[in-house]
């Protein structure tokens, strides 16, 4: 392209793009810089919705050159079908809702999916100004969750990054079909505590199979549900435990007799199966003919009942100090029960 400058011979327009142009047009400048030549008047001067257009078209692979005169010129709903082939409804008033600078290329063509979504639509409606940092944040998500918005612009990108992270973790252990399965049912939340809540819920499978079966006063706790319900009724932390079942380390089972309690037994690398804790409803301490109750429903199953292995291993250290004492038994069932 040439430039006419007084007293000199036409000279060729520069097309590299200016500092300003580079701010306000971001990843598009130097394609911008070839249709409009420094100093870019005609686009730096154009409304909000034009600029965003004439980079719209360039992130769908238009060639601007081509759609230049429209783009700036005559009426925008025109640009827009001439750019796009249509007018997507929405796109208008979006335009003019993203901001002063450029929006990266991935943010223009998710715009225009979200525009398809009528959830996401309807946000997008009501925004004065619209998030382009929360638009370009689902592109963190899993792509089941791209049209999520409402809860993009509730995340942080570490918070989107680990919620994908947590996907794929899933798709390891059980396969695509059932990570792809999860992030369809987590695009359906609308908060960040509920999409969270469900994410550790589907990121943790169901513990393994109980190792002493159902008897008439111990009942396994076999199942994620069915910890939480006795975590409920007994008001403690045992939903909190999930994952040391998960990873079969532990297993817990309610006991019928008295007023009932939750049992945790733990893996002893030398014991076996061990009684860890056993506890009331509200976390009450057992009196002592409960105890003797429970210790022998649990010992006719097989559990151990006394103190850790790790204790009596310790006891058999020759460099364990000659200031240590072993701990009795009793002393040992005394952390079990919480007394």
């Amino acid at each position: 392209m040439l430039k006419l400058i007084p007293g000199l011979a036409l000279v060729p327009a520069r097309t590299e793009p200016s500092a300003l142009l580079k701010f306000v047009a971001g990843e598009f400048a130097h394609a911008v810089a070839k249709v409009w030549p420094e100093p870019h008047t005609a686009f730096l001067t154009a409304p909000t919705a034009r600029r965003h257009l004439a980079c719209l078209a360039l992130a769908t692979g238009r060639d601007l050159a081509m759609v230049a005169d429209a783009v700036l010129a005559g009426r925008l709903r025109n640009g827009v079908r001439l750019v796009l082939g249509g007018n997507p409804p929405g796109l208008e008033r979006a335009l003019a809702r993203l901001g002063e600078t450029a929006c990266p290329a991935v943010v223009y063509r998710r715009l225009l999916v979200l525009l398809g979504e009528p959830a996401a639509a309807k946000t997008l409606r009501h925004a004065e100004t619209i998030d382009v940092a929360a638009i370009a944040r689902l592109a963190l998500l899993p792509p089941q969750m791209g049209a999520a918005l409402g809860l993009a612009q509730r995340l942080t990108d570490d918070g989107a990054a680990a919620v994908a992270e947590a996907q794929g973790a899933i798709a390891c252990r059980s396969g695509a079909a059932v990570a792809d399965a999860a992030a369809l049912r987590w695009a359906q939340l609308e908060t960040e505590a509920a999409l969270f809540e469900a994410v550790v819920e589907d990121l943790y499978p169901e513990p393994p199979a109980p190792p002493f079966a159902a008897t008439e006063r111990l009942k396994p706790l076999a199942t994620k549900a069915a910890m939480r319900e006795a975590a409920s009724r007994y008001g403690n932390c045992l939903a909190g435990r999930v994952s040391h079942a998960v990873a079969g380390g532990a297993a817990y089972y309610e006991w019928m007799g008295a007023d009932g309690a939750v049992v945790e037994i733990s893996r002893d690398a030398i014991f076996g199966w061990r009684l860890e804790e056993a506890k009331g409803p509200k976390n009450a301490a057992l009196d002592k003919e409960t105890r003797a109750e429970l210790v022998a429903d649990l010992t006719a199953v097989g559990v151990y009942v006394g103190r850790s292995g790790w204790q009596l291993e310790r006891a058999l250290s020759s460099d364990v100090g000659r200031s240590w004492r072993l701990p009795t038994v009793a002393e040992d069932l005394a952390d079990v029960f919480g007394d």
